[in-house]
């Protein structure tokens, strides 16, 4: 993995100093149709789980839904459980960074399987954040 990203995406994460500067998901939601924001949480909820905690988190854009507390790879990109409800309630954009990996890999088996996982958390801790501009 030469250049591991995670998506952030939004400023209501506070992820960084980037966020700050970051859109808000109030401009951004209902921005996919609603059979292809399925089509996205689909492939996001294929992605290999490399750490996972027990207690939900919440939302934090909504904080009354709490949200499964998890990070997926596809070994290219990073995302959390947080992203994956985004898109699944908010049909939120995408960075187009992105949607141009989805579809070029949207219909292929995510090229990572267990013994990733190390290399993976490994990986995600130095991963730049992914804003969408």
């Amino acid at each position: 993995m030469d250049s591991p990203k995670r998506l952030v995406l939004y400023r209501e994460r506070q992820y960084s100093d980037v966020a700050i500067h970051a859109q808000s998901i109030k401009e951004n939601i209902n921005t996919m149709p609603a059979s292809f924001a399925e089509e996205v949480a689909t492939y996001l909820r294929r992605g290999l789980v490399i750490i996972e905690f027990v207690s939900p988190t919440p939302d934090p854009y909504n904080p009354v839904d709490l949200v499964r507390n998890v990070v997926f790879s596809d070994g290219v990109y990073f995302w959390d459980g947080i992203i994956l409800h985004w898109v699944e309630k908010y049909k939120i954009r995408m960075p187009e960074e992105f949607m141009v990996h989805f579809n070029s890999a949207k219909s292929q088996p995510i090229p990572v399987d267990e013994s990733d996982v190390a290399r993976l958390l490994a990986a995600f801790k130095t991963a730049e954040p992914l804003m969408v501009t």
